[in-house]
């Protein structure tokens, strides 16, 4: 007896992942890993229909960020127990730094100048912060720092 079993074959019509996907009309992040699941590239894409189109904010951001501009050195110690510095490859002009804990709340702003800040965070309990470097040309710098108790 011949038995005809029928295997239904599932064609996909792409093998793209759509866990990245930004739906039409709307902006997003778009992020690429490496094979061992570090985050290699950030992109900003607004998606107008199937096409994605950088945004030119971020074409601007990258071209600043390609030529020679402040880039944070150390942030030490880290973890800290309150005072910790921040040093800059080269020295800003007019940056606003903010210090902010894990809700967004920011605790400390100030406008800094030169290639080296200091920073305390005595009087705050233990957790991680994030201290914001928004520099005159208009690059953010983002960096965590752990305050321990």
């Amino acid at each position: 007896m011949i038995y005809k079993i029928f295997i239904p074959i599932l064609v996909l019509a792409s093998l793209q992942s759509f866990s990245q996907e930004i739906p039409s009309g709307s902006c997003g992040l778009i992020m690429t890993y490496d094979a061992a699941g570090n985050r290699i590239k950030r992109e900003y894409y607004c998606n107008n229909g199937s096409n994605r189109i950088a945004a030119p904010e971020l074409a601007k951001q990258q071209d600043a960020a390609s030529a020679d501009f402040e880039t944070v050195d150390a942030l030490y110690p880290n973890p800290t127990t309150g005072k910790f510095y921040v040093t800059f490859s080269k020295a800003i002009d007019n940056a606003v730094i903010q210090v902010a804990d894990v809700n967004g709340k920011v605790i400390q702003k100030v406008k800094g100048r030169g290639t080296r800040l200091e920073f305390d965070l005595s009087s705050q309990p233990g957790g991680t912060y994030f201290v914001i470097i928004n520099t005159a040309e208009g690059i953010i710098i983002n960096k965590k720092v752990l305050k321990i108790k």
